[in-house]
């Protein structure tokens, strides 16, 4: 984009600017907003010059974009500057804009829900993980073995201090190194002994994969998990079910509706690829750079560099298909009319507070001040979009097996 800014509107601006300064500067002689203007052009003419360009382009690049509807996504970049206090004042300025796309095909696609079938390993599975989180944990006399709970001092024979360092895990879950692990299980509790451990070839330090190093490990204790019986006690301990039949059923259902969710989300899925599929449109590497940098974060101090751009390459795929499902998301709002209303952003606010036992009015300004409400607008809407589609094309139901299989 070429902008011209006329004579006069230079000439104001700089008028502007030098009064400006004349109030904020102190020279000998002269009280303070009263220095002439042959002075201060004498002394602040390249800074006056500098002052009226930045104000000039910022104030004609802002009316720009507002005069014609552009939605900028990256920093301007100046080009070709021609500046003339006397004279007219332009300049060249490179910015991406939001794509402005047009959706041709929104409908008349023929999508398949995914099947959904409820195991009884799936209610196993979770029943597990409460027997786990209400076990006991208690000392024993043995060798430790993979999830036994240990408490070691390990000490590096190769630093120059020889200081023991105390670390307490579980074997078996990748805490340590698979050497390190393979000699705790040769010691008995209160025993140490030296070892020479080589680390793995996929060890997150590089200089150190295949490389060996002498430790002496310390076993201070083995604590072996014991787990509760898995009965009507066990229920009322970790829930608020008076058996472990109705435990069973309430984790039923929580699987059912996870796997029911999950399920939406693969058949919204499927329409969002049907619509790009028909209407492709391009995307600016700003927006793509910005979602991967938001993604992945600042890279860690002294990363490789090689590492860090193959990161990025590998989540331009998914960046790119992220951004372009919610711009179609927000062009089907806008020209459905979709909004989320005072009232619907109200009830979720409230059901909210209800699941967590706090005050609507706390968890409101809680949320406004996280960027939570945005959000709670965002998803009513998008959920209005997906109900739209939804009525757009043909949705197969695969058989579905609500019974424990």
């Amino acid at each position: 984009m070429v902008i011209t800014v006329p004579t006069e509107r230079v000439r104001s601006a700089r008028s502007q600017v030098a009064r400006q300064l004349s109030k904020r500067v102190r020279i000998h002689g002269f009280r303070k907003g009263k220095v002439p203007v042959h002075i201060l052009e004498a002394r602040y003419a390249e800074d006056i010059d500098r002052q009226t360009q930045n104000k000039l382009i910022d104030d004609a690049f802002q009316e720009a974009v507002r005069d014609n509807d552009l939605d900028p996504i990256s920093e301007p970049r100046l080009a070709n500057l021609s500046y003339d206090s006397a004279a007219e004042f332009t300049f060249e300025v490179q910015f991406d804009v939001r794509p402005q796309i047009s959706l041709g095909r929104l409908g008349g696609f023929r999508i398949n829900r995914p099947a959904i079938e409820l195991r009884e390993a799936d209610v196993d599975e979770l029943l597990a993980k409460l027997r786990e989180q209400a076990a006991l944990w208690k000392p024993v006399e043995r060798r430790p073995e993979a999830g036994d709970n240990i408490q070691i001092e390990i000490t590096n024979l190769e630093s120059d201090d020889h200081q023991p360092r105390p670390y307490n895990f579980v074997l078996g879950q990748g805490h340590a190194i698979p050497g390190v692990e393979s000699a705790i299980m040769t010691l008995e509790p209160g025993s140490s002994d030296g070892f020479t451990v080589e680390f793995p070839d996929d060890f997150p330090d590089e200089d150190k994969r295949g490389q060996s190093q002498q430790l002496r490990i310390e076993l201070k204790q083995v604590m072996e998990q014991e787990l509760p019986e898995l009965d009507d006690e066990l229920a009322k301990s970790v829930s608020d079910h008076d058996s472990l039949e109705a435990l069973r059923e309430a984790l039923a259902a929580g699987v059912q509706r996870e796997k029911e969710h999950q399920g939406e989300l693969e058949l919204e899925r499927q329409l969002i690829e049907q619509i790009m599929q028909s209407n492709p449109f391009e995307v600016p590497d700003t927006m793509i750079n910005h979602y991967i940098g938001a993604l992945l974060g600042p890279p860690p101090e002294g990363a490789d560099a090689e590492v860090v751009r193959a990161a990025v390459e590998e989540a331009r795929p998914t960046a790119l298909w992220g951004i372009k499902r919610s711009l179609i998301l927000q062009r089907i709002a806008e020209d459905q009319g979709f909004e989320a209303s005072a009232e619907e952003v109200k009830e979720r606010v409230d059901a909210l507070a209800k699941r967590t036992g706090k005050p609507p009015t706390k968890v409101r300004a809680r949320l406004a001040k996280s960027g939570g409400l945005k959000e709670i607008e965002r998803r009513i809407v998008d959920e209005k979009v997906f109900s739209f589609l939804k009525q757009q094309s043909e949705i197969e139901d695969s058989q579905r097996d609500r019974a424990l299989a």
